[in-house]
């Protein structure tokens, strides 16, 4: 089962994968950390984790309707998307400080 899950993997699932590894152990020393806003930080970084498991559940459902290439084709197209939104809005900043 771990062979089959592994060879289909995409984008964002290792995005989500990696957030998850590196978010949830930052989280739990947030909320053991000795300040309360440490505390509700912590918290809100583990609610911010719940979107991410609604995607990687979301692209699992659709790798096994459409396949693993046509996921990972639309997933690179929303992310340069995204990173192209990015940086016009960057240039647009920087036109607005001459």
């Amino acid at each position: 089962m771990i062979k089959g899950f592994l060879q289909k993997v995409t984008l964002f699932f290792t995005i989500g994968i990696l957030l998850i590894l590196l978010g949830l152990p930052y989280c739990i020393w947030l909320i053991n950390g000795n300040s309360a806003a440490d505390g509700i930080l912590g918290i809100f970084m583990i609610l911010g984790i719940i979107p991410v498991v609604i995607v990687l559940i979301i692209d699992r459902f659709l790798i096994r309707k459409y396949g693993v290439k046509k996921v990972n084709k639309v997933q690179f197209i929303i992310l340069g998307s995204l990173i192209l939104l990015f940086l016009i809005n960057w240039a647009r900043l920087q036109l607005q400080l001459l």
